[in-house]
């Protein structure tokens, strides 16, 4: 199986690494001993969408579609997660943003975006759904407009209020019709999910919120990492003093 790498997936995995850096709750750490999170920390975040997608975890920017629309790719990274861990994703269907409409006005697209992490977290009807960007209204192909509502600026923000939302609307891989690299990653457990309208609506945001690892493992709380210091002291001691350049001076 060969995993998406590509350049910007290099920045979205730095990054992934300090997911729950944000601390939500500070815990002390057993006996107020600390260590350094290891790769065997983290979990595999597999995501697919038709057509992109932006994902934040615990409000922290983690992953981000590198293929504007086509082809359907599939971004697998990894997270140190830290729970209570508040997921917000933005997904986009491949429309144009004045007719709603794709491939030169010609066609209304459907979508869908599901996801699955290495800790048992999958995408489902639990999830909250909400679209801003509706279109083409009515379905009129002939005059084709969109109606937008504004996206909050905190909408990924862990405190944001989305109680007011509809929860997301689950479809089968042939409604949403995923392309090959869907299949050559593991989604098992795992729904599509959009609104109620997957045609019409193009721009939609989901958040959920996941308590606790869902296959019960207990990880260790990475979150308060910055503000502690780990085993082994923060840098070994003073430093030591560099030998001049060019070794030792030769007796003239």
């Amino acid at each position: 199986m060969q995993r998406f790498i590509c350049g910007l997936c290099l920045v979205v995995f730095a990054s992934a690494i300090t997911v729950g850096i944000v601390a939500q709750e500070r815990k002390p750490a057993p006996g107020g001993q600390v260590r350094k999170p290891q790769m065997s920390d983290t979990i595999s975040a597999n995501m697919y969408a038709d057509n992109w997608f932006m994902l934040y975890i615990n409000g922290e920017l983690v992953a981000v579609d590198s293929i504007r629309f086509i082809p359907h790719n599939v971004v697998a990274v990894d997270i140190l997660p830290s729970y209570p861990m508040t997921i917000a994703v933005m997904a986009k269907d491949n429309a144009d943003p004045n007719t709603g409409m794709e491939y030169a006005n010609t066609n209304i697209g459907d979508a869908g975006f599901i996801l699955k992490f290495g800790d048992g977290t999958v995408t489902n009807a639990k999830w909250k759904a909400r679209s801003f960007s509706t279109g083409p209204v009515m379905r009129d192909t002939k005059n084709p407009r969109v109606e937008n509502t504004p996206i909050p600026e905190n909408w990924f923000a862990i405190g944001f209020d989305d109680s007011e939302w509809k929860t997301a609307k689950e479809y089968t891989e042939e409604q949403v019709d995923p392309k090959q690299p869907f299949f050559e990653h593991d989604f098992r457990g795992a729904r599509f999910i959009w609104t109620d309208d997957i045609e019409l609506d193009n721009t939609v945001v989901f958040r959920h919120v996941v308590p606790s690892p869902p296959d019960g493992k207990n990880r260790p709380d990475f979150s308060d990492l910055n503000n502690q210091v780990p085993d082994g002291g923060g840098g070994g001691g003073p430093p030591r003093p560099r030998p001049p350049r060019g070794g030792p001076k030769k007796p003239r």
